[in-house]
């Protein structure tokens, strides 16, 4: 990826599927057609202001967010993407919770993988 509008617009692609929407989806929320969503998000078309400020909101993603472009796209990236998407999206107990039983869970696949 080369060009900006690729980069955006491959960010607007990993951001729409961490919030598990597909472009009709995304589509729909912003009052576009698909064909658009598709063209952005391949960068064959530049998004304005005022569309990236809609397609932010429909994600529920502050405008910034879409221009955090990582280093490269590793499955790692890529998880750590959906992971703060879904926890930004919690209450604190929530979070708590989610981090209790995670290290739990992990700590028992450790232990089982040392026997």
């Amino acid at each position: 990826m080369n060009t900006l509008a690729e980069r955006l617009g491959h960010l607007i692609a990993r951001q729409r599927r961490a919030a598990g929407l597909t472009q009709a989806e995304l589509a729909e929320k912003v009052g576009v057609q698909p064909e658009t969503i598709s063209r952005l998000e391949t960068g064959k078309r530049r998004v304005s202001l005022e569309m990236l400020a809609m397609i932010s909101a429909s994600l529920s993603l502050e405008l910034h967010e879409l221009f955090r472009f990582p280093e490269r796209d590793t499955p790692k990236e890529e998880a750590m993407g959906r992971l703060l998407w879904f926890g930004s999206r919690l209450s604190v107990a929530e979070l708590e919770l989610i981090l209790d039983v995670g290290s739990a869970v992990l700590l028992h696949a450790r232990r089982a993988q040392a026997r």
